[in-house]
């Protein structure tokens, strides 16, 4: 029985070692994917001489969409996500891997190259979904525009989306704040020879 109240509200944790590549290649155990502590109440997940904190949960099916690699056609792939109870609080911990991001569809990979395109190389909305979305057809008022990449940049003024980008100023642009995410995370890839859109999309990968 828990020690404390029902299971409640789920909360999701990256792992900090996994991309989505090496997970889709081997999930980890439940083991290894295991935090080292509840996020919510911080109780151990295993207390010496005591019974195991965050019990496993089962496994979530989670839809990751966009470009695999950079330059490569986006697709849709499904993900198992590990999940976890804390037996202290009653939290649910759902464990995902990097570049994978919570309660978003797209991957941070193909976000941040879809900032790229978008701030940087200045396409058009309706070609940045072309090379973002596996969903190609769309109906008529989405010809012209792209609702889903408005709402990434208004979660990014907001600071609800890759929070560790500063802020920009009221007068900035949807461009320009794109263009400032974009070089954030293209600044957070490993020191590699590449482009900014491969620098991007390793740094979305990296967090």
């Amino acid at each position: 029985m828990l020690r404390g109240a029902m299971y409640q509200s789920t909360l999701t944790i990256i792992h900090p070692s996994l991309c989505v590549n090496a997970w889709q290649a081997r999930m980890p155990t439940g083991d290894e994917a295991r935090p080292g502590c509840c996020p919510r109440c911080q109780a151990p997940s295993r207390p010496i001489g005591e019974r195991i904190g965050l019990q496993g949960h089962g496994l979530r099916t989670r839809q990751l969409r966009g470009p695999l690699t950079p330059h490569a056609p986006p697709t849709t792939i499904s993900i198992d996500v590990r999940r976890y109870g804390c037996q202290t609080c009653g939290a649910i911990i759902t464990v995902i891997p990097r570049g994978m991001l919570p309660r978003r569809h797209f991957a941070g990979s193909a976000i941040a190259q879809a900032l790229v395109r978008y701030g940087l190389a200045n396409q058009s909305r309706r070609e940045v979904r072309r090379h973002t979305s596996p969903w190609q057809i769309v109906g008529a008022a989405a010809q012209s525009g792209w609702a889903t990449l408005g709402r990434w940049i208004g979660a990014i003024r907001r600071g609800a989306l890759f929070p560790f980008v500063r802020a920009s100023p009221a007068t900035f642009t949807a461009r320009q704040v794109a263009e400032r995410a974009a070089t954030t995370l293209a600044a957070l890839a490993p020191s590699t020879p590449g482009s900014l859109l491969e620098h991007a999309f390793a740094g979305a990968q990296a967090r």
